[in-house]
């Protein structure tokens, strides 16, 4: 898990340079560790010189002017590669530049992965990620789609062809990715002509947006232009990272414990419709998954689980879908609101401890208590 530190270390560390602005970077260990540092410049159409011969090695293009979360992000992840590790990156629109960089992102009317070039405006662009994801890519996505394996690889230490890398993969572009080429591509969640009832100003594209200089500020000079790119760069990587390391930790051990309960639900009900954990773990987004991908059938009804500080059991309803409220079947109605001795009293079952009054959960102070409840709510 270490791996995950060692590139954020690589990514982040700044030097300072003619023309940028430096930011200190929040984790100073890295900074004073990483030999990859991080040179973010502007070149105008007569600055070509600069451009063409002030730093050695790779460099990365990008357009100047207001920045979205695609680019930052875009910038930071390709810079975790081996071929472009610790390039530079160098915020232009005149094409004569451009033509000279090692890979451009998100300007230049281009997308084509053998010359690194990842633009998405132009006409006819309709690239997507695959893998059953139909949601049109921005420059984060393009890069993810192309270095997003070799990036999870060296996390994992593995190679990119490891089973794992390839769960990583697909789970990392879902749960994270996807939703900022979404917005970039101005993609609605939902397919609805109905105002949204709140707004959403929180979300990670929202905030890198904010990075950018306020049109009250009187200093709107490239450099403080490129100050904060990189730290727009910093945060929108950052949390990629974060999540990175979070599936890693998390994801991959909870997707292994899951999918060996559902393989093995006939053993626990001759229905093959409740599944016990044997060790709690976050399951309800890898229950769905696992379930589309297996083609499971019949579906599970009611999950059973150990409640860690009361170490009593857990009968749980499986909701619809992943965002709504509404279970496939819910603990009986007669069962909702009660507690203890009276619940016990309806149910015919002892030891039960409560269901709440929409029938989503119940529990019982034993396993087998739990187990006769989801058997007797599947009889409902």
């Amino acid at each position: 898990m270490l791996a995950a530190w060692r590139l954020w270390q690589r990514a982040v560390t700044f030097i300072p340079l003619v023309r940028s602005q430096t930011l200190n970077p929040p984790l100073t260990m890295a900074a004073a560790a990483s030999p990859k540092r991080l040179r973010v410049y502007s070149s105008a159409a007569g600055d070509c010189d600069s451009a063409n011969g002030a730093a050695s090695g790779k460099r990365v293009g990008t357009h100047n002017g207001s920045f979205h979360c695609d680019e930052a992000l875009g910038c930071f992840l390709i810079r975790l590669t081996s071929q472009f590790a610790g390039a530079d990156v160098v915020r232009t629109r005149d094409p004569q530049i451009l033509d000279t960089l090692d890979a451009v992102l998100d300007v230049g009317g281009v997308y084509d992965h053998s010359q690194h070039r990842y633009d998405h405006h132009q006409k006819g662009f309709n690239e997507v990620f695959g893998h059953g994801f139909n949601t049109k890519l921005s420059s984060a996505g393009l890069v993810y789609k192309h270095f997003g394996k070799e990036i999870i690889a060296k996390e994992l230490e593995v190679s990119e062809d490891h089973e794992d890398v390839h769960q990583l993969y697909l789970a990392i572009y879902k749960s994270f990715v996807e939703a900022l080429d979404a917005i970039d591509n101005g993609i609605n969640q939902y397919d609805t002509d109905q105002s949204p009832k709140f707004v959403n100003n929180t979300h990670l594209s929202s905030r890198v947006g904010r990075l950018n200089p306020d049109w009250t500020d009187p200093d709107q000079s490239p450099e403080k232009e490129n100050a904060a790119f990189q730290q727009a760069m910093m945060l929108a990587g950052g949390e990629f990272m974060e999540s990175v390391r979070l599936h890693v930790k998390s994801w991959l051990p909870a997707r292994s414990i899951v999918l060996e309960c559902l393989w093995t639900r006939g053993k626990v009900d001759p229905s093959e419709e409740i599944m016990v954990l044997d060790r709690f773990c976050p399951w309800k987004l890898l229950l769905f998954e696992l379930e589309e991908k297996l083609k499971t059938d019949p579906l599970t009804k009611y999950v059973l689980y150990q409640d860690e500080r009361s170490k009593s059991w857990r009968v749980q309803a499986v909701s619809v879908a992943p965002d709504r409220f509404e279970s496939r079947k819910a603990l009986p109605e007669k069962w909702r609101g009660l507690r203890d001795d009276e619940l016990s009293n309806v149910t015919g079952i002892p030891g039960c401890v409560f269901v709440h009054m929409s029938g989503f959960i119940g529990g019982n102070k034993t396993f087998e208590g739990a187990l006769e409840m989801a058997r007797a709510a599947l009889k409902c």
